[in-house]
């Protein structure tokens, strides 16, 4: 397993050095002009990118395990921050999104089963086996272009509003901007099936 997990790092490892995209030239961006051979040396050797591939596969090998996974070039801080802090959106996004979909799921199947053979029963089998067959995604645009884009009545994207300083952020900020995605989520994805099982 331990190896499998290594060769698998390795390969990913080295798909990314063999990127087409120059890691030094992608970093200057529109200075390339303004920086010298010396100053892409410097940066070359800071970076470690100058060093043989498996010394720098070592390299970055510790490094992950130690919890050091780079510094962002947007934000310029550790990586491991970032996630960090980006993380507990996700948490709160996943767990309303399960609670809510569950509820849903599990209200619609009793339903179906208390009235099978109905029409509510029917119906809701063919908006399950619907949402079954169409992709995800394209579900998730969807509903986006028409409750966002179109009605307005919840932010296209982001967790915040744009602009706004984190200290300004209020909590009625945050939910308007998840409620579009966890209803996105509860109505696409568990229903669907939790619907079919507790119906059986």
């Amino acid at each position: 397993m331990a190896s499998l997990l290594v060769a698998i790092c390795f390969i990913s490892f080295m798909l990314v050095k063999n990127s087409p995209i120059d890691p030094i030239q992608a970093y200057i961006g529109a200075d390339m002009l303004k920086v010298g051979p010396e100053q892409r040396a410097k940066i070359a050797e800071y970076w470690g990118v100058d060093q043989p591939v498996m010394v720098q596969f070592l390299n970055w090998g510790s490094a992950v395990l130690n919890g050091d996974l780079g510094t962002s070039m947007i934000y310029r801080r550790p990586v491991i921050d970032v996630i960090r802090e980006r993380f507990l959106n996700s948490l709160v996004l996943m767990v309303s999104a399960w609670l809510l979909s569950g509820v849903i799921g599990f209200v619609m199947g009793v339903v179906a089963a208390m009235k099978k053979g109905a029409w509510i029963d029917r119906i809701i089998k063919w908006y399950c086996f619907t949402l079954a067959s169409v992709p995800t995604f394209w579900m998730g645009l969807l509903i986006l272009i028409v409750f966002a884009v179109w009605l307005r009545w919840f932010p296209v994207g982001m967790g915040v509003p744009a602009g706004v300083l984190a200290k300004d952020v209020t909590l009625l900020d945050r939910i308007q901007h998840i409620i579009l995605p966890t209803l996105t989520l509860s109505i696409v994805a568990l229903p669907m099936w939790l619907s079919i099982h507790v119906r059986r």
